[in-house]
């Protein structure tokens, strides 16, 4: 039979080893807790030395029911409904599975999508990246992202840059980025979605986009 001195004995060593397990789990937590406020702080720090993206729904995540179009991205020159098949794609992206696909067989030279960004207000002489990633078939012509400015003076929208510029087929998810500072005599800046037309008759050429940035005040 076993003694009350050896019960207690037992039970004082299971006490100090449960006690040693929690105390183990605790720093571990703790350890934890350390390592995600410290990678919040560098998370921080990243944000603040590429400051902020001006685009409104840059990955397409949002778009219209009815239209079919990312919200915030125009179609002015219904582009979608005559010449283009436009979707939102939840299969295929530049590091997701939402991307923003442009279709057509159209194989006239110089047509392009036109698909309008959200204008946005600029001051002269300031800098700004421009980020883009693009997916192209093998049918695809000349597909591409523009940057336009609107002149004050003039009262027109104008090319400031592409990025990339025109690009045939085929060609892999592949990132672009461009520096642009500010002309005179321009206060507002859009991108411009121009997927291209097809190189065969028949064929068709997809352009599927992703990830349009535009980030303020891009360090020299």
């Amino acid at each position: 039979m076993v003694s009350v001195e050896v019960m207690i004995l037992c039970y004082l060593i299971a006490l100090i080893i449960h006690m040693n397990i929690v105390s183990m789990g605790s720093g571990y937590a703790q350890t934890s807790v350390n390592s995600t406020a410290m990678t919040s702080s560098e998370n921080t720090t990243s944000v603040n030395q590429t400051r902020f993206d001006l685009i409104i729904n840059p990955n397409f995540t949002f778009f219209n029911d009815t239209s079919g179009l990312p919200s915030y991205w125009n179609d002015p020159f219904k582009s979608c409904r005559i010449t283009f098949s436009c979707t939102i794609k939840f299969t295929d992206g530049w590091n997701d599975y939402v991307s923003f696909s442009l279709s057509t067989t159209n194989n006239t030279n110089q047509t392009w999508s036109s698909i309008y960004g959200k204008e946005i207000e600029v001051k002269p002489k300031e800098r700004y990246q421009l980020m883009s990633h693009m997916k192209i078939n093998d049918w695809v012509t000349q597909s591409h992202i523009a940057l336009e400015g609107f002149n004050e003076t003039s009262k027109q929208w104008y090319p400031l840059v592409q990025c990339p510029s025109g690009i045939n087929g085929p060609l892999k998810w592949h990132e672009f980025s461009c520096i642009l500072t500010i002309p005179e005599n321009t206060t507002k800046i859009r991108a411009v979605l121009n997927a291209g037309w097809s190189s065969q008759p028949n064929k068709e050429a997809t352009t599927w986009f992703d990830g349009i940035n535009i980030l303020a005040s891009v360090s020299s």
